[in-house]
């Protein structure tokens, strides 16, 4: 080819060069457009398009601009890892793992959820989704293209709705004077202890029954609110000395489940005892001798749930019937 016939075919492809790049730019206006129409109330950040084989990424500017970058922070080009280079440290294995399967063709999309830094050092939480849409005659991607959402505010409002729902569903748990379990999450917790035992999940299990002492006379004497000091100042005394990993519970007035997983009857002993004496000493709003009865018993193989109840129950009014103020074993 002569040197003016390679210069025609030079300047023709320069031409051909500005138009694909002008009709590019008119096809990513129009579906930025489009993007704002279909998808503006869902976060969305737009379509994007990564040509594989140059690493190019060609987005909608939202996608950027939502992370505080502006057209002039950009390069020219923008490559892959200019987005993934962003990941949350905790994120990045997950996302590169699942790109990698897509682009193998072992999952047939792209799908992730992913945090990604913004300019500012915050994070903001995306929702990507995207898949090969061009490959070579022998499988090797070509060309991908996707569309990704801000997801950051729904996130946000889902951690704190769980969070909320959690905070209730202890809440629904627990008797309100006390701040313990109520009588029915506690006798499902004893349940769930004896039921692990049987399993041979938990090596044993025992069970501590404490009732106040002279509860409705104190009640009659210095009124119900007083009767409520010293319910309070019970559980007080029970979170205190009870080991943190166990569970205690309020049965009904004045009458306390402390379950004690994995612990043997001579140490629960101790427990209760532990927790009779600082009772005794306690001092109330009233000149009134607060004493309690407790009855301590270990979990027997094959008994069951009720009849272990029935049986510590039992030593507690044994307790009741000999003159209160003490703490009885089997």
């Amino acid at each position: 080819m002569k040197e003016k016939d390679q210069q025609i075919e030079i300047n023709r492809l320069k031409n051909e060069l500005v138009a694909v790049k002008r009709l590019n730019k008119e096809l990513l206006n129009l579906q930025e457009h489009q993007d704002s129409l279909e998808f503006a109330w869902i976060g969305n950040l737009g379509h994007w398009f990564w040509d594989f084989k140059e690493n190019r990424v060609t987005f909608n500017p939202k996608k950027a601009e939502a992370l505080g970058f502006k057209n002039e922070d950009l390069p020219e080009y923008v490559d892959f890892q200019f987005f993934t280079d962003r990941l949350h440290p905790e994120d990045y294995d997950t996302v590169m793992t699942i790109m990698e399967e897509h682009l193998a063709g072992k999952i047939p999309v792209w799908e992730v959820k992913y945090r990604i830094k913004a300019k500012d050092g915050s994070y903001k939480t995306y929702y990507d989704r995207g898949t090969v849409t061009q490959r070579s005659v022998n499988g090797e991607p070509l060309f991908l293209s996707g569309i990704v959402f801000d997801i950051t505010n729904y996130e946000a409002e889902k951690e704190a709705l769980q969070k909320e729902n959690k905070q209730w569903a202890q809440l629904s748990k627990q008797d309100k004077l006390t701040g313990l379990f109520n009588r029915s999450n506690i006798l499902v917790k004893l349940g769930q202890v004896v039921s692990e035992v049987n399993k041979q999940k938990r090596q044993t299990c025992s069970l501590i029954i404490l009732d106040i002492d002279n509860l409705q006379h104190q009640n009659l004497l210095f009124g119900p609110l007083f009767g409520d000091e010293v319910i309070k100042a019970t559980a007080s005394v029970i979170k205190e000395t009870a080991l943190a990993d166990k569970a205690a519970g309020s049965f009904e007035g004045g009458k306390f489940l402390i379950v004690l997983p994995d612990i043997e009857k001579k140490d629960a002993l101790k427990i209760a005892e532990g927790i009779h004496d600082r009772l005794n000493n306690h001092q109330f709003s009233e000149p009134a001798e607060v004493t309690s009865s407790s009855g301590v018993a270990e979990y027997r193989e094959k008994e069951t749930v009720s009849q272990f109840f029935n049986r510590a129950d039992r030593l507690l009014y044994k307790v009741k019937e000999n003159g209160k103020n003490d703490v009885l074993s089997d």
